[in-house]
């Protein structure tokens, strides 16, 4: 690399992190919402671990949420705000994933002042997931909010991340007895059906398919999610539904998995003739 190369980078990397410390030293100052969501956002997508702990402070203080996103007009002060610019800040979050991130995440996640508003922790939940691989910290955070109402959320994020550890939760979660049997098998529907051509996922859910830890319902809420598509019942006439990948897409190693599952299933006395149907057509689609 030429002398001069060498300076004209090292002169933009001196820029990025005077602009970053600018960005950084706003959040504790700005009190324009447009301004200060700015300032957040671009700290969120810097990459700078030291900035961003610096958001996660603020992000545990009511004042900056205040700051960030004020209660409307007009409205009481304890009037829950909309939340629009914090969730523009995880956003920029979610997109640029990191170690960093996930510990802003963990740390604001049982931070009261945070927590206040609950829907905030959708937002957050959405970013953790985002981090690749799974740490045991962010497993235990989806494990506390799956017991606190939100399994419907994690489900899908935790078989999206598709993480030997988040599938591992997600797997742990179909089997715990202390959430409803319903929602498991909702989000057996909605959590496995969008990625039921991934091999980890295929192999995560061919184990829990056949496991006698898990419920009957949801076993065969699992089965059926691979084998038979039916979004009518399970999804009414809601939109933006999940929707099934096609099976050209699966790999050998996916292929090999569902044939030894559906094997399996169709061995068995409780499957109902209609998976068993499902099964023997999809089997013959993956040949």
């Amino acid at each position: 690399m030429s002398p001069r190369l060498l300076v004209t980078l090292g002169s933009l990397l001196a820029l990025q992190s005077t602009n970053v410390s600018k960005q950084v030293a706003a959040l504790a100052t700005q009190r324009d919402p447009a301004r200060l969501e700015a300032a957040a956002v671009s700290v969120a997508a810097s990459g700078d671990a030291a900035a961003i702990g610096k958001l996660a402070t603020q992000l545990g203080t009511a004042s900056f949420l205040r700051r960030l996103d004020p209660p409307p007009r007009g409205k009481k002060p304890e009037v829950q705000p909309e939340n629009e610019r914090l969730g523009h800040v995880f956003l920029a979050l979610g997109e640029h994933p990191s170690a960093s991130t996930e510990q802003l995440c963990v740390a604001v996640a049982r931070n009261p002042a945070f927590t206040a508003a609950p829907g905030r922790l959708n937002l957050l939940l959405n970013a953790l997931a985002a981090v690749r691989p799974t740490s045991k910290e962010a497993a235990a955070i989806f494990r506390e909010t799956s017991h606190a109402g939100y399994f419907s959320v994690n489900g899908p994020l935790l078989a999206r991340n598709a993480d030997p550890l988040a599938l591992a939760l997600l797997e742990e979660l179909m089997a715990d007895d202390q959430l409803d049997t319903q929602e498991r098998i909702d989000v057996a529907h909605r959590s496995l059906l969008p990625v039921r051509t991934n091999a980890a996922v295929v192999a995560m859910a061919a184990h829990a398919a056949i496991s006698g830890a898990i419920a009957a319902p949801v076993r065969l809420a699992i089965a059926e999610t691979l084998f038979d598509y039916q979004p009518k019942p399970w999804f009414g006439v809601a939109m933006n539904q999940p929707t099934p990948p096609p099976w050209s897409v699966a790999d050998p190693a996916t292929r090999k998995t569902l044939h030894a599952l559906g094997e399996q299933l169709l061995g068995r006395s409780e499957v109902p003739a209609q998976l068993r149907a499902a099964i023997q057509a999809t089997l013959a689609q993956l040949k």
